[in-house]
C-alpha cells in the first residue's frame, strides 16, 4: 500500500460558508443519547465559534482533548484541525458560527485589525481559545454568560433573516470578539498546541480515506507510518476514542450513507464498494450505526439530523 503523506494539510471541508458578499453562516445540530457525533476531523480557512446549548461532548483541536459542556464557547482559529468522535451519553445540541476573517477585519492594517482582531483570530501561539463555565471568577462567569446570550441572539436573528440582519450579524460578532478579548483570549491557551499529534491524525485519516475499501489491519497503518502497532493502538483510543477497526467500520458506513443519498446504485453494490463483504452484514451494521435501514435512509427517513452540520465535511478532492 502506498500513500503520499506529504500532501499539504488534507481534510479540508467542502462546504462554503455563506457567499462572496456575505461570508458567514450559522448552524445548529441536535443529537440524541447514544448517537455518534458527526464531526469528523476537518479544517477550514474560516474562523469558527462553536458553542453548546445542551449536553456535553469530548472535542479535539489539533490533537488537544477538550471536554465541552453546555454554556461553553470555543473559538477555533483558521486552518485548525478539529472534530469529535464521541458517542453521546446524553442528548446534545450545539451551534456554530463560521465566518471569514475579513468579514470582520474590513480594512487591513487599521488599528482594530492590527491591535485586536489579528492577535485574537490569527494568533500563532494557539489554534483555539476556550471560554468555559468551569472557570472560577465571578467576573469571568458574567462575561461568559453575556457572550453565550449574545451568540444565541445572533443565531435567532440569522435564522429569521429579516431586513438588516447582516448588520446585526457583523455587529454582534464584533461584540463577541470584544468579550473574548476582555476574557483573556490573547493570553490563555497559549500552550495548547500539538502539531506532531495533529500531523499524525491527518496521516491516519488520509490513509483510511484512500484505502477504506480494502482489507485493512492496524499493522498496515503501522508499517506505513513506521510506528509500532502498540503505540498506534493507544493513540487511537486516546485521540479517536475507539479502536482502528471501529474507526474503519464507521468510515465505511459514512461513505455508504453518502452513496445512498447521492447515487442510485443498489445497496449490495454500495456495500461491496465501501469494503463490506456482504450485503446482509452491511445492513446489520448500518442499522446499528444509523438506527434505520439503508433503504429507509435513502428515502430520507432519519438522516436529516445526522447530515445537517456534517454535510461536505470531507477532504476537497
Amino acid at each position: 500500500m502506498v500513500i503520499a503523506m506529504g500532501e499539504a494539510r488534507p481534510l479540508r471541508e467542502k462546504r462554503q460558508h455563506g457567499d462572496f458578499l456575505f461570508p458567514v453562516n450559522i448552524y445548529e445540530t441536535s443529537l440524541e443519547k447514544g448517537a455518534q457525533v458527526p464531526l469528523y476531523y476537518h479544517w477550514h480557512p474560516e474562523v469558527e465559534l462553536f458553542f453548546i446549548t445542551a449536553g456535553g461532548l469530548s472535542f479535539q483541536v489539533e490533537g488537544e482533548q477538550l471536554l465541552l459542556e453546555a454554556g461553553d464557547v470555543l473559538l477555533i482559529r483558521p486552518n485548525a484541525l478539529h472534530g469529535s468522535h464521541d458517542c453521546l451519553k446524553e442528548s446534545l445540541r450545539f451551534r456554530a458560527a463560521v465566518f471569514d476573517y475579513h468579514f470582520l477585519a474590513g480594512i487591513e492594517n487599521d488599528r482594530i485589525e492590527q491591535e485586536y482582531l489579528r492577535p485574537l483570530l490569527l494568533g500563532e501561539k494557539s489554534r483555539f481559545f476556550l471560554m468555559s463555565q468551569k472557570d472560577g471568577t465571578e467576573e469571568k462567569k458574567a462575561e461568559m454568560e453575556a457572550l453565550f446570550s449574545l451568540l444565541n441572539r445572533l443565531f435567532d436573528v440569522f435564522q429569521k433573516k429579516e431586513k438588516g440582519y447582516e448588520l446585526l450579524t457583523r455587529a454582534w460578532l464584533l461584540e463577541a470578539m470584544y468579550v473574548l478579548l476582555r476574557y483573556g483570549g490573547e493570553e490563555t491557551g497559549r500552550v495548547r498546541s500539538s502539531e506532531g499529534r495533529s500531523r499524525l491524525i491527518r496521516d491516519i485519516v488520509r490513509f483510511v480515506e484512500v484505502h477504506y475499501a480494502e482489507k485493512l489491519r492496524l499493522g498496515d497503518l503501522a508499517a506505513q507510518l513506521s510506528m509500532s502497532e502498540g503505540y498506534l493502538c493507544r493513540f487511537f483510543r486516546k485521540n479517536f476514542r475507539m479502536t482502528f477497526v471501529e474507526y474503519v467500520q464507521r468510515f465505511r458506513l459514512q461513505k455508504a450513507a453518502r452513496l445512498l443519498l447521492e447515487t442510485d446504485d443498489p445497496v449490495g453494490k454500495i456495500a461491496l464498494d465501501v469494503g463490506f463483504g456482504s450485503g446482509n452484514y452491511f445492513t446489520t451494521e448500518f442499522g446499528k450505526y444509523y438506527h434505520t435501514t439503508p433503504q429507509k435512509y435513502r428515502k430520507g427517513q432519519n438522516n436529516e439530523e445526522i447530515c445537517q452540520y456534517q454535510e461536505g465535511k470531507e477532504e476537497k478532492k
